[in-house]
């Protein structure tokens, strides 16, 4: 069974709301969905969290024409063919107007999102030429697995304080964990928040906090220091990027919370530092970003062999798949607010269903999730 060609469809909707996190607003939900279809007339579907979109889909017209003819069930030789244009005097050819990436120039974040897309999509056809979901493709035995609620972003325009409504309203809709901002505001004022929310949600429900790469070392002690008392379960990608590594390790020895990361990571070599040096207890590598299931699975078994759960970062429909099959998984992320997240309430004609904090995949072969191909259109970027 041959690659045939790809075609990707980039998605965008516009929000009604502005949801900050720590530093950089959220404004619009937006994805590329991959299809790549084979000459056995299996297509399989890919989806992409990347930016920006448009430079993602022109290298994913290039890279249709180095894999066209390879067979669709190698994803590796397929990963390594597309992962080498970031190594080599091929990638150059992406970036003919800006010169030499030793300079700065190149696209290796582009590349590795494209390459997730397709990655993503080789995996779906594996399991519908197998006939067989990608869950139990991968060895699992159940196709549940637990969910958290994502959300608590700072509302522009709304008071800082909506986030303990928000929070107790995903507890009522059975959700045992939830997640939160913070760093977006001074210290007292996410004091009151966290505070506030903890009261709301009871002592039974676990309450992770995400600063989206917000603080400095000294800044995210004082703040975990603060927080400790609103018993927090982990607290997410607390440091600023350009020390977030080493520093994050020196921040887990620190603190008795746990520190999660990984979301920002784009290769598992990467995500081996985070590990290694970072002090993390929860990795988040996100394989809709950078990469794509053949690397979520390396990062899942290096985090297995080092004792780390992996909870990855947004798309459960997908992530889901390698988190049932492995031991170390702990879970996927949710949004249950429409207006932050309404690709999952729309986007989709068949996809996991989420009750009382698990995420249900079905036995469908493949990816397990179909895209309502009318609402794509309709928000077509």
């Amino acid at each position: 069974m041959k690659i045939q060609k790809i075609v990707a469809h980039p998605i965008s909707y516009e929000l009604d709301t502005e949801f900050w996190m720590s530093r950089e607003p959220y404004r619009t939900a937006s994805s590329i969905i991959v299809q790549v279809f084979t000459d056995d007339g299996i297509v399989g579907l890919g989806q992409i969290h990347g930016r920006p979109m448009k430079e993602i889909i022109e290298i994913i017209g290039l890279i249709e024409g180095m894999i066209a003819g390879m067979d669709a069930m190698a994803n590796e030789a397929v990963w390594q063919k597309v992962f080498a244009l970031t190594t080599s005097r091929a990638g150059t050819e992406l970036d003919k107007d800006k010169g030499q990436p030793h300079f700065g120039a190149g696209k290796r974040p582009q590349i590795l999102a494209a390459l997730a897309g397709i990655d993503i999509a080789l995996w779906d056809i594996k399991g519908k030429a197998l006939n067989i979901p990608v869950w139990r493709l991968l060895g699992g035995e159940s196709n549940q697995t637990y969910a958290y609620a994502s959300g608590g972003y700072y509302e522009k325009g709304q008071s800082p304080l909506k986030v303990i409504d928000e929070m107790a309203s995903y507890v009522e809709m059975g959700y045992t964990a939830v997640k939160m901002k913070c760093g977006g505001t001074d210290l007292k004022g996410d004091i009151e928040r966290i505070s506030g929310v903890r009261k709301a949600i009871g002592p039974g429900t676990k309450l992770m906090i995400d600063a989206n790469l917000g603080y400095s070392l000294d800044e995210a002690t004082r703040a975990i220091e603060a927080f400790e008392e609103f018993d927090i379960f982990w607290f997410e990608e607390p440091l600023y990027w350009y020390d977030s590594i080493r520093a994050l390790g020196k921040l887990a020895n620190r603190t008795r919370v746990a520190i999660a990361g990984g979301e920002s990571q784009m290769t598992a070599w990467e995500a081996r530092d985070l590990v290694d040096l970072g002090g993390i207890r929860y990795m988040q590598f996100d394989a809709t970003r950078f990469g794509g299931l053949t690397e979520l699975i390396r990062v899942a078994h290096y985090c297995a062999a080092h004792d780390i759960q992996f909870v990855p970062h947004h798309d459960p429909q997908i992530h889901g798949h390698v988190v049932c099959a492995f031991s170390n998984g702990f879970g996927v992320e949710t949004f249950p607010n429409k207006k932050r997240d309404p690709l999952w309430d729309t986007l989709f004609s068949v996809r996991p269903e989420i009750k009382d904090s698990t995420l249900h995949l079905n036995d469908r072969p493949g990816l397990g999730f179909e895209v309502d191909w009318k609402e794509a259109k309709k928000h077509a970027a």
